[in-house]
């Protein structure tokens, strides 16, 4: 855990936004790549680019106000809302605004929708993956105490040591907290493998247009729904604590992933639209 990753005299560097900026660069770096290998319209898909990943974080920004539990500390100190250096995202936020801004603008220029959101899910997928080891870093998404090998100990008067003592479970902020599950760990392994897995092999081997962000939603609308049993930081939950705002947003996400991965992809319809107006032209 490095919350700070160095400091000048008063001015210092976050070690989350750090990791995000890498993210954000290299995350779309990837997906102008494949803009480039299949061809596509470059300038189009770097204006869309900017556009979708800032909605993307402001989404994220959006989600983490109102959902994970910090609602009323914002409400009461508003001027925090805009102290984003201090952390405080929530990624399902980037995939509710940033996908149907991507989706709205590549609609209005009548492109090829799934081809291009292949081309961004890639960037997404890996941004996600290094993006989970800001949080490491941050000590924030961490999980339930733990008697387990793998578990960590974090900082006093960290997040996790705060979460402990809201619960009762530490008696002051300058003890120790408990040992903790790594789950920002756990999330970049497996997030970081769904990237390679995409990358490596279904890029080249898809069946259709859309396969790669139908697998990206429901793998991990899949392991996001699983990992949350395990977290204990808040952020925020429904059903009587049964489950939380991500676990509903993964729902969501694995649905739509399943539908685009079993319903016909625009160049079928296409054809077969083609094949109706031949057939009514005889």
């Amino acid at each position: 855990m490095r919350p700070t990753l160095f400091s000048i005299g008063d001015f210092s560097v976050s070690s989350f936004y750090f990791v995000v900026f890498i993210c954000v660069i290299v995350g779309n770096f990837l997906t102008w790549w494949e803009i480039r290998r299949n061809k596509l319209d470059l300038v189009m898909a770097t204006k869309g680019a900017v556009i979708t990943t800032t909605m993307g974080y402001l989404g994220a920004r959006a989600m983490h106000i109102v959902f994970d539990g910090f609602l009323d500390i914002y409400i009461q100190k508003p001027l925090a809302i805009f102290a984003v250096w201090k952390g405080g995202l929530a990624f399902y936020g980037t995939v509710i605004f940033g996908l149907p801004t991507a989706v709205w603008w590549f609609t209005k220029h009548k492109a090829p929708l799934m081809k291009y959101l292949d081309c961004y899910v890639l960037g997404l997928a890996f941004g996600l993956g290094l993006g989970r080891s800001a949080c490491y870093l941050n000590g924030c998404c961490f999980g339930e105490i733990s008697a387990s090998p793998f578990a960590e100990t974090f900082l006093r008067y960290g997040l996790s040591a705060k979460n402990q003592f809201a619960r009762d479970i530490l008696l002051n902020l300058k003890e120790l907290p408990l040992p903790v599950l790594p789950t920002q760990l756990v999330s970049t392994f497996v997030t970081s493998s769904i990237f390679l897995v995409l990358w490596f092999y279904f890029r080249k081997h898809k069946k259709k247009d859309g396969e790669l962000l139908g697998l990206w939603l429901t793998m991990y609308g899949t392991f996001r729904f699983i990992i949350e049993f395990f977290r204990a930081d808040d952020r925020g939950l429904f059903f009587n604590n049964l489950l939380s705002t991500s676990q509903l947003v993964a729902i969501i996400t694995f649905t739509i992933g399943v539908l685009i991965l079993v319903l016909p992809s625009e160049e079928t319809l296409k054809e077969k639209n083609n094949d109706r107006t031949v057939q009514d032209s005889i």
